[in-house]
Parts: structure tokens; C-alpha cells; sequence
């Protein structure tokens, strides 16, 4: 089979491999998407940022490098292990590529999703979606409904990280709430906040490109960082008020400093993004009981949500936010991401 292996920093490699071969619990999945995402970028470009040695056994899946690259992934059951009830073949599937222990001091106080030993397929799994043949647990496969096909399947990973995001967020109907990052975890705020009723949702994106495809997505109040006072024109926006959260998806201290000051009394900062600097964080940025709260990956109640929302069209592909590839376009598309020249990436998991 063909796949695409991570070996190290800068080096992807398209490969041809074994088949697997089925076992207890497991499925094998064909065709399908994978979504390429900022944290792929990271680990492509400059892997030292994620905290983890790929050279060493990850703990909850004995996974080294090189790895089957994407962990944003859908497919079609191909083939169905001994024990497996929940599926069969010809069944589509997202999948939920997380892995927690159960165990450790985060996943014992309720927060799996802060797990001390996570693991993600495609990164440090056993397989990942780049690949003509995925092996993956059947626990961790969700069955679409028939209005959401495979490229939506692959979404669903991240729109659930945006999701989860907005749930931390604590907002109500008639909100409002300040998106930091128009890029696809930022579309998928939109998303979520919208499917709670936030009247007021409001985009800074510094892209000109990006601004446009959120325009076409149906995002009205787009604000330019770098040409406009964001917090102004939040304070405009919201009759003086500020909103009541802000979801940080850009990873900038700058941006994040505005949106604190952006937030009403009481107001809430969601930190999704990766910093590679650190933030300045000051006594006057927490006055009137503001608060940051932080939000990693999802959980299966998050998935669930997002295929519901999608099966229902409030999350969609209006607007050509996504783009399709193929295996051999791979090291151009990361290129182009991280460039910003192009918003969000699918590529095809090629039959033959």
C-alpha cells in the first residue's frame, strides 16, 4: 500500500508498505480524506515545539517514528476484526484518533482530555490517515449518516477541537463572543458559537486571504489586527460592553493581550492555540473578574456533537473553505500553509 511516513523534521516521505492484517476489535478502513492541521505544520516544520521524543516508545502505544502522518481522518470499513459489533464493511466512519491512559492525575479528576500520557493516531498511533490501508481500534470509529460524506468525516476532528473549545467557553444564547484567527479552528468556533445562539460573533484575522473566505463562509464582522484597533471596534461593536468570551485560536501573545482586553465584565479567554513565545500577562488584563481557561482536543460527546451538526447543515463546506489534493501534493500544501496561502487542506487517500 502507499503512505505518507513523517521520518523527522522536514521529511515526509511517500512510501509503499505492507497491508495490515486484521485483528480482534480492529477495523480496516480504505479510502476517505485527512485533514492536514496547524499541529502537523509544527511537527513538519519545527518538531521540537511538541513535547514528546519520537524516538522513544510513546506510552500508550508503543509508537515510534517514522509515523503514518494525519490524525485528522476519515474512511470506509473495509474489513471487520473478530469481536467487532459496532460496524461493518461499507460503513463510513470519522475517526477519533485520541488516546488517554485512564489513569493519571488529569484523566482521574475528569479531565481526559489533559491526559499526562496522551497519544494521537497519525502522530504516535499505530496507523494515521495517510494511507491507503488504516488499522484502527473500532472503539475509536464513528459511523456518519448519510448526510455527512467522507470529506466532511475528516473535519469532524477539527471542528470537535473547536467545539470542545466553545463549550469551555460557557456562552448563552444572545452572547457575544471575539474570535481570534480566522483559519479553520477559527471557522469552527464560528461554527459552534452560532450553533448556541451568539448573536455577535466577531472574526480578527490578520489575512487578507483568510478575511475573504470568511467572508464567503457568512461571517459578517471580520476585523484587520493590523490596520484597525481591535479592541475599538470591538467595544463598537458591542455597545461598549465587550464580549463575553473570547476563543483564541491564533497562538499570538499580541492577539491574546487584545482579546483579554476586549472581554466584558466577567468575560472568558479560551486558549486553544499553541504559543511558541510567552505571553505577557499582566494584573490589568484580569480586572473585573475575567478569566483564561484553557482547551485541549475533545471527547466523544464532542464528536457526536459535531457529526449532529453536521448532518443537520450548520456546519458545512459553503463557502470553499476546503481544498482537495493528492498524495504527491503533500510538501507544497504544508508550504503553502504555513505561508497562509490556503486555508484548509484535505488530501485523498488514492485507490490504486
Amino acid at each position: 500500500m502507499k503512505a505518507i511516513r513523517i521520518h523527522g523534521e522536514g521529511d515526509l516521505r511517500i512510501e509503499e508498505l505492507l497491508d495490515p492484517s486484521i485483528a480482534p476489535g480492529m477495523v480496516l478502513l480504505t479510502g476517505g480524506y485527512t485533514g492536514v492541521c496547524g499541529t502537523d505544520l509544527h511537527l513538519y516544520f519545527e518538531s521540537e515545539i511538541y513535547p514528546a521524543d519520537f524516538s522513544q516508545p510513546a506510552t500508550l502505544t508503543g509508537a515510534t517514528w517514522p509515523q503514518i502522518f494525519g490524525h485528522e481522518f476519515s474512511g470506509e470499513v473495509a474489513q471487520v476484526g473478530p469481536d467487532v459489533t459496532n460496524l461493518k464493511p461499507g460503513d463510513r466512519v470519522a475517526v477519533f484518533p485520541y488516546y488517554h491512559c485512564g489513569h493519571c492525575l488529569a484523566c482521574e479528576a475528569g479531565h481526559a482530555t489533559d491526559c499526562e500520557h496522551m497519544a494521537f493516531e497519525g502522530i504516535q498511533g499505530r496507523s494515521g490517515g495517510m494511507a491507503q490501508s488504516k488499522l484502527v481500534p473500532a472503539e475509536l470509529c464513528f459511523a456518519l449518516p448519510e448526510e455527512v460524506d467522507l470529506v466532511l468525516g475528516a473535519l469532524v476532528e477539527p471542528m470537535a477541537v473547536a467545539w470542545h473549545g466553545v463549550n469551555i467557553a460557557d456562552v448563552m444564547v444572545g452572547d457575544s463572543a471575539l474570535v481570534l484567527g480566522g483559519g479553520p479552528i477559527g471557522i469552527g468556533a464560528f461554527f459552534a458559537l452560532r450553533a448556541r445562539g451568539v448573536e455577535q460573533i466577531i472574526v480578527s484575522e490578520p489575512s487578507a486571504q483568510r478575511r475573504a473566505v470568511l467572508e464567503r463562509v457568512g461571517i459578517h464582522n471580520i476585523i484587520d489586527p493590523t490596520s484597525q484597533n481591535l479592541q475599538n471596534e470591538v467595544r463598537q461593536l458591542t455597545a461598549g460592553r465587550g464580549v463575553a468570551a473570547t476563543i483564541d485560536t491564533a497562538g499570538s501573545p499580541l492577539a491574546f493581550v487584545e482579546g483579554m482586553q476586549s472581554l466584558a465584565v466577567g468575560g472568558r479567554m479560551v486558549t486553544i492555540a499553541m504559543y511558541k513565545e510567552s505571553i505577557p500577562l499582566t494584573r490589568s488584563l484580569l480586572v473585573a473578574g475575567r478569566s483564561i481557561r484553557s482547551s485541549v482536543v475533545y471527547s466523544h460527546e464532542d464528536f457526536r456533537a459535531v457529526i449532529d451538526a453536521m448532518r443537520d447543515g450548520t456546519i458545512s463546506l459553503e463557502g470553499e473553505w476546503v481544498r482537495l489534493i493528492e498524495f504527491a501534493d503533500i510538501t507544497t500544501a504544508m508550504e503553502q500553509l504555513r505561508s497562509g496561502g490556503t486555508m484548509k487542506v484535505l488530501v485523498r487517500t488514492p485507490v490504486d
